[in-house]
């Protein structure tokens, strides 16, 4: 693709005359390492690199051109835009032949949920004979194949690139999780989805957003006309009333304890959740195999917007009853002994887990909580963990959950310092062992918890990713000790 066509739609100026327009294109990156013949570089300013600083390496490996925020001290022509990263979202849509103006894209944005309801409403559009893409934490899924994604919302040169792989690939449909990260780094700068959806809000990621107000700024920022057409918002929180209350967008609302469009009546979610859904005043019965208050919310993000899009509810219906887990996210495995695997790393999607689970615990029996939490991000959440599984568990065995370049123990001290005192609890570093002793521990009618990892098969450590999963080390617990 010559440049001319790439930066269509793109605020810009070049260093070299007009003819640097018809300079060919062969392939995009942000970094200068993986540069070659052809190559357009983004030198993007990160956190704590000026990509300003690769430009030699980017034209001694062949770049054909540079996108920048100034001009680069290099014999490189440039493309000198305001900012750099939409400018590199927007070409990057451009270089894809924008085949996501060809797709029809439901956006999952919240705290907690996303994966969840991005899975129940693929699951139904499928059920609908649509075929269907999911990107999101647990990877990238594009008509029944897999392909692995390092992040929630890849990164804009990666992200097109599935969308014109969904579109060839005979997509319809696109179900994505939008991170906040995503969100601030504009990465979905000129991608205006079908449906947008709001599960929740709650404390997250203020290492690198610093505080809730911005936060929460940034997740209820993406609710515009620019980026969607369409709005589902969860009228039981607080932020999704207020995102409701702006009126920027035709909007649907789910809940069950505030007027809403959607909302559910006689439910219960021990163990299965069962309920009466009231959609746009169409009465149906709900059943699905997942527990759960917070799956409850799910169901109804999924019900709304799959509604919207013209699913019957009998087809809604039938997709729930024969609905599959998701990976990581509440997963109950018994032996004879009853684990739950979750990704809650939340101080509110832990205190949802434990409130849920406590549910599964028979009388006489306990709830055993095994997390951590990861290092190099909000420390501030880590003693707000441990005074919650302090106070909703009746043990608790602090362990490690990919410490990265912090001192695993260190990590651990953290949350200790907000444990109850006199708070049953134990410190087991290593996370196999904290999960076999907390299994060995448990009898027949407790009930062990393990979140934080969820479906991911690696931790990391000092800049490594160490294979590992949380479902393996119980099953090996459960064959070891015969459990």
């Amino acid at each position: 693709m010559i440049l001319k066509e790439l930066v269509s739609g793109v605020e810009h100026e070049l260093t070299s005359d007009v003819g640097v327009y018809e300079t060919e294109i062969e392939f995009l990156t942000h970094n200068s390492s993986e540069c070659g013949k052809g190559a357009l570089f983004f030198a993007i300013n990160g956190s704590r690199t000026d990509g300003g600083a690769f430009i030699a390496e980017a034209e001694r490996k062949g770049a054909a051109a540079y996108v920048s925020e100034r001009k680069l001290p290099s014999l490189l022509p440039g493309i000198i835009v305001g900012d750099v990263r939409e400018a590199m979202a927007l070409m990057a849509g451009n270089f894809y032949y924008n085949a996501h103006r060809k797709l029809k894209i439901i956006a999952v944005v919240g705290t907690n949920g996303k994966t969840t309801t991005a899975h129940m409403t693929a699951e139904i559009l499928k059920e609908a004979g649509e075929s269907v893409a999911v990107f999101g934490t647990s990877g990238v899924d594009i008509s029944g194949r897999s392909y692995p994604s390092r992040l929630t919302t890849p990164d804009p040169i990666e992200l097109h690139r599935l969308f014109q792989l969904a579109y060839l690939s005979g997509a319809k449909y696109v179900v994505m999780e939008v991170s906040a990260h995503a969100i601030a780094l504009k990465k979905l700068s000129g991608v205006r989805v079908k449906i947008a959806i709001f599960t929740n809000f709650s404390r997250d990621h203020l290492d690198f957003f610093r505080d809730m107000e911005s936060y929460k700024k940034v997740k209820a920022g993406y609710f515009t006309p620019e980026h969607a057409e369409f709005q589902v918002i969860n009228a039981d929180d607080e932020t999704g009333r207020e995102i409701a209350s702006r009126e920027a967008l035709p909007t649907a609302t789910y809940g069950t304890e505030n007027p809403a469009d959607v909302f559910a009546i006689d439910f219960d979610y021990s163990s299965r959740l069962r309920c009466i859904v009231n959609c746009f005043d169409d009465i149906f019965e709900l059943e699905a195999p997942f527990a759960g208050r917070f799956n409850l919310y799910n169901a109804l993000a999924a019900t709304t917007a799959v509604r919207l899009l013209g699913v019957e509810s009998g087809v809604i219906m039938r997709a729930f009853r024969c609905m599959s887990e998701v990976e990581g996210r509440f997963n109950i495995l018994d032996s004879g002994r009853r684990a739950i695997i979750d990704y809650a790393h939340t101080p509110d999607g832990l205190t949802n887990l434990l409130d849920s689970a406590r549910k599964l615990v028979p009388a006489g029996g306990r709830l055993i909580s095994v997390f951590g939490c990861g290092g190099d991000r909000d420390m501030g959440k880590r003693s707000e963990m441990g005074r919650i599984s302090s106070r909703l568990a009746d043990f608790t065995v602090l362990t490690s959950d990919n410490p990265r370049s912090e001192d695993p123990e260190a990590i651990i001290r953290d949350i200790e310092a907000g444990v109850d005192k006199g708070a049953e609890y134990i410190v087991i570093a290593e996370r196999a062992e904290a999960i076999a002793y907390a299994l060995l521990t448990a009898g027949k009618r407790d009930v062990v918890v393990i979140s934080g990892k969820g479906g991911e098969n690696y931790t990391e450590v000092k800049g490594e990713r160490i294979r590992y999963s949380d479902r393996a080390e119980v099953l090996e617990s459960f064959r070891r000790y015969n459990l």
